[in-house]
């Protein structure tokens, strides 16, 4: 697999960008510059334009795309 590859599955997973940088043994900066890609081709949304009423947990300072079906977010 792909760098791009292994952030959007850990991303789907649940895993925050910076842990799936962990994980994967990467700079979280590429994680997230993986992310930002992903989003620009359309592999993956962000829950925020998904608008399903996710605001965020408040534990990251974005919301990952797997944030849409998250118990703690704030309704």
């Amino acid at each position: 697999m792909s760098v791009l590859e292994d952030v959007v599955a850990q991303v789907r997973a649940g895993v925050r960008p910076g842990l799936a940088a962990a994980r994967l043994g990467i700079d979280p900066g590429v994680a997230e510059a993986a992310l930002d890609h992903a989003v620009r081709l359309g592999v993956v949304t962000p829950a925020a334009a998904l608008e399903l009423g996710c605001s965020g947990c408040g534990t990251v300072q974005r919301a990952a795309p797997a944030c849409g079906g998250c118990p703690l977010a704030r309704r």
